[in-house]
């Protein structure tokens, strides 16, 4: 079994990528488009990711992407807060 990330990491890998990805988290709490405990999940997903440093790589590489990367736990919901 795989040990889990730092949370306070993740929990900024999540918000980096959210923002790459033209995605307000904030926001999306603020309206009700996620919840805290699906939030809290996406962290959890992310903390459990083997692709650490590919996330890292394109986030440095981009500020901004038209996607999360096809590896990426949490891309169905970045995907879904954008409305794709």
């Amino acid at each position: 079994m795989q040990t889990m990330g730092d949370a306070r990491e993740h929990f900024w890998r999540v918000i980096k990528m959210a923002n790459a990805c033209d995605v307000d988290l904030s926001t999306a709490l603020d309206e009700g488009a996620i919840d805290i405990t699906r939030y809290a999940d996406m962290i959890t997903d992310c903390r459990s990711c083997p692709q650490v440093g590919r996330c890292d790589k394109a986030q440095a590489d981009a500020a901004k992407l038209d996607a999360a990367p096809e590896y990426c736990v949490n891309k169905d919901v970045f995907a879904e807060l954008r409305g794709d």
